[in-house]
């Protein structure tokens, strides 16, 4: 299973590399995409250790719900969790009026992450900078810190919003 804390590491040293990234553009985009895959793999394991349980990692329910997140869908939800109140169909659903700050971090993390990777990873004319590089990895640092910091209730209902797309 990715670590994603070896995951950032490695985005790290992709940014950073003496040089090398600012000699191989290539290195800067992967950068910031494994940075942001970093961020990924710590909400999906967040979320099948808190669902299925840390103890049941080698069995398929673990796997099948790590597997069931879209990104899509996550960046809907993180869109619509940084506001400083929710709007009343997610009031109704997170049973809340607003998120506490660390949840709001992590949403305005993961979104700027994934439009970073995809620029990077599918945007033939953007150009990857060392700073994005480096902007990249401390978000998915501060994203990973701010997961760890959010309230266990709070964070599995958000968790569940991501995984699940209720009509109503």
């Amino acid at each position: 299973m990715l670590d994603p804390r070896e995951l950032l590491d490695l985005a790290t040293e992709l940014a950073t590399s003496s040089g090398s990234a600012v000699q191989n553009p290539a290195r800067r985009c992967r950068a910031v995409s494994t940075a942001y895959y970093a961020l990924f793999h710590a909400l999906l394991r967040r979320a099948a250790d808190e669902f299925v349980g840390r103890s049941h990692q080698g069995e398929a329910s673990y796997t099948l719900l790590y597997r069931g997140f879209a990104h899509a869908r996550m960046k809907q939800v993180c869109e619509e969790l940084d506001k400083p109140s929710l709007r009343p169909v997610y009031r109704e659903k997170l049973k809340r009026a607003a998120v506490s700050p660390s949840v709001r971090y992590l949403a305005t993390t993961f979104v700027e992450l994934q439009e970073a990777r995809h620029r990077a990873d599918y945007d033939p004319e953007a150009a990857t900078t060392d700073a994005d590089a480096a902007r990249a990895c401390l978000l998915a640092d501060f994203g990973i810190k701010s997961l760890a910091q959010a309230d266990t209730a709070e964070i599995r209902d958000i968790l569940a919003l991501m995984l699940i797309d209720q009509r109503r």
